[in-house]
């Protein structure tokens, strides 16, 4: 589509995003925890990055929108199944989603200031 086109149309009164249409054998590099994240996290370490298909990359970035890490697409995955989760498996998770940033993500990916953070979003 050329920049002059538009990317969300309306139909019946219902907004669309249009996406482009992606070969089914593309891939990308996906940044698991995201770029936006480099304060705190190494991003660019070879650990972090791995070679998926194009639309399963899409498809995750548009499921995820702004939660572009796995504590907070955890989280989110949590709050849509909780209640379809025993009490026991309810509290494991809880538990691993509020641990600290050095517990919870591999010791190579964080930045030397932010080893004892804990998190505290929820």
């Amino acid at each position: 589509m050329g920049k002059d086109r538009p990317r969300v149309i309306e139909c019946g009164g219902i907004s669309y995003k249009l996406n482009r249409i992606i070969p089914p054998d593309e891939e990308d590099n996906h940044h698991i925890i995201s770029r936006k994240e480099k304060a705190r996290f190494k991003v660019n370490n070879e650990e972090n990055i791995v070679r998926i298909k194009r639309r399963t990359h899409v498809a995750l970035n548009n499921l995820f929108e702004n939660r572009q890490e796995p504590r907070k697409q955890l989280q989110m995955m949590y709050d849509i199944w909780k209640s379809a989760l025993s009490v026991g498996v309810r509290n494991e998770l809880y538990t691993l989603l509020t641990l600290p940033d050095d517990m919870f993500y591999n010791e190579n990916l964080i930045n030397g200031k932010n080893k004892k953070k804990i998190w505290t979003e929820w």
